[in-house]
């Protein structure tokens, strides 16, 4: 929906609340699509038809005391008890804002984020011009992975609490999300003068600042910060990944890389990452492979579209390309198959078939949300590899394609991006990310063996000749030709991933010749590299 027609939806309902047709008007604000579901305007005219609905003798003001009780309770962290009390004074004064506003904090909190995202939107309808509740909504929503419906409350939040650090990395995250990188860049900057050891706000505001002088005032100021000691590991490890950034645009390949090194070696030690999950991951799954059997139905409607390889291999290009397409609709990086299936396949005693079944069903349900009445949904969690070929078993007619790209510009790509999630465990040693790629490889290899339709697409030759390799792509698709899949990068549609900056700028030619730059430091990644036989 275009921005005139969202314009024109909310004169329609305001009109249809001025003549009373308060049922029209609600029908009308309910099929708004997700990106508009949350803006202020609809929550102002969802306000109206609340208050017209009840009666003025519920529409008393909670009691000062026990908004006071509440807050103190919020304050000492005691969750639990602040739900307690927030539900039964929701229930006495059903008008009030304040209970739901608790919730919402007391759920976010606890990291529920459902229920957070249903109390703010309950204290947004009681409140509508509260900028706290925005905030609150926006976190709920980013959590939850909406992030197109984030991003009204994010700037609303952003916008009226300057000096509120959430709203400011909220609103920071969801410009970038959208592609703005100015409002983003100032979002970030004003986070570090809130919170100057805040490394993800430095990293932030420096993978959108170019520096072009060694005096920059931002680069001086990281350099101060770190020389004084005094951050935790987590803000450590952050400001090295913008210093590197930063010395990468000065071409000081020396510094750059020793930052990028101490900031991996950070990230590495603090969490205990390495590839041993995933190797592992993979050998129990190929095992199990030989147990699943194909259900005897005929293909869901919609259909998958796996989009897999490691990290910066062209998943969201190639993601944002079938996107543009009218039959394909995006979900991002699913966790869904990750979360539920893959420890199901850790366990010694395989999965009954009712249990996968039940599996299935639940993420084909997590498909229906994200498919807006079209026939295929992508999925692009790049790390789906390992489980590609076992849910093509599962879901027949399910499309695979696996992303490949030249193996040192991939290695150097990953091992200079700060993952803002745990989950690439290997991505922080030049050795590990090494036997990603062969684990990547040996993976790919068996599903294409046991018989598992893999469309494989090269990176490389995607940027260097797109409209015949988009072309190709969709026709192994079973897609017809369209030319808006080429014209991807005009598309407003919200990125979030580590590539989201670049995928703005459509179809970039080079990026594999970067790596080249720092060759002389990536000896344990090409020395592993060459073991495996991978180049």
């Amino acid at each position: 929906m275009l921005l005139n027609s969202y314009t024109d939806t909310i004169q329609r309902a305001t009109a249809l609340i001025d003549s009373k047709d308060f049922d029209a008007a609600q029908s009308l604000l309910d099929e708004l699509p997700e990106r508009w579901s949350c803006a202020p305007e609809v929550f102002a005219l969802r306000h109206q038809l609340f208050t017209r609905s009840m009666p003025a003798l519920l529409q008393q003001p909670l009691p000062a005391q026990e908004a006071k009780r509440l807050s103190s309770l919020l304050n000492a962290r005691r969750l639990d008890a602040t739900l307690t009390l927030a539900r039964s004074l929701a229930a006495r004064h059903p008008h009030a804002a304040i209970p739901h506003e608790a919730m919402a904090l007391a759920f976010n909190a606890g990291r529920r984020f459902s229920a957070a995202r249903d109390a703010a939107q309950a204290a947004l309808i009681r409140a509508p011009e509260r900028p706290s509740l925005y905030r609150e909504l926006a976190l709920s929503l980013y959590e939850l992975g909406a992030y197109e419906a984030m991003g009204a409350p994010a700037q609303r939040a952003a916008e009226a609490l300057v000096d509120d650090p959430l709203a400011q990395r909220m609103g920071a995250v969801s410009a970038l999300i959208r592609g703005e990188r100015e409002m983003a860049r100032a979002r970030f900057a004003r986070l570090a003068e809130l919170q100057p050891k805040n490394g993800a706000a430095h990293r932030g505001f420096a993978e959108l600042h170019p520096y072009t002088d060694r005096q920059d005032k931002h680069l001086k100021r990281m350099l101060r910060l770190l020389k004084a000691k005094g951050l935790t590991p987590a803000e450590e490890l952050e400001l090295h990944f913008a210093l590197g950034k930063a010395f990468d645009d000065l071409d000081l390949i020396d510094k750059a890389f020793d930052h990028f090194a101490r900031g991996n070696a950070l990230k590495k030690k603090l969490h205990s990452l390495d590839a041993t999950q995933d190797i592992d991951d993979g050998a129990r799954v190929r095992a199990a492979f030989a147990t699943v059997r194909s259900p005897e139905t005929t293909p869901p409607d919609p259909l998958p579209i796996l989009v897999c390889g490691l990290p910066r291999s062209g998943t969201t290009l190639t993601e944002s390309i079938l996107a543009a397409h009218p039959q394909v609709a995006a979900a991002g990086e699913l966790t869904f198959l990750r979360s539920r299936l893959l420890p199901l396949l850790r366990n010694a005693t395989p999965p009954t078939e009712s249990t996968l079944s039940e599996v299935r069903d639940a993420y084909l349900a997590v498909l229906r949300t994200h498919a807006k009445g079209r026939p295929f949904v992508v999925d692009k969690m790049p790390l789906n590899f390992v489980l590609a070929g076992y849910l093509a078993k599962l879901i027949p007619g399910t499309r695979i394609v696996a992303l490949h790209r030249e193996p040192r510009a991939l290695g150097w790509s990953i091992f200079r991006q700060c993952f803002v999630r745990t989950g690439n465990g290997f991505a922080y040693d030049l050795r590990d990310i090494a036997d990603a790629m062969a684990l990547y490889r040996q993976m790919i290899g068996f599903w294409e063996d046991a018989g598992v339709a893999i469309q494989r697409l090269d990176y490389g030759t995607l940027t260097e000749k797109p409209d015949t390799t988009v072309q190709a792509l969709l026709a192994g698709l079973g897609l017809p030709p369209d030319p808006a899949c080429v014209d991807f990068a005009n598309s407003d549609r919200a990125v979030v991933t580590a590539s989201a900056l670049q995928v703005r700028e459509g179809i970039q030619t080079g990026a594999d010749a970067i790596w080249r730059r720092y060759e002389s430091k990536l000896t344990p990644l090409i020395e592993q590299l060459r073991k495996h036989a991978l180049i």
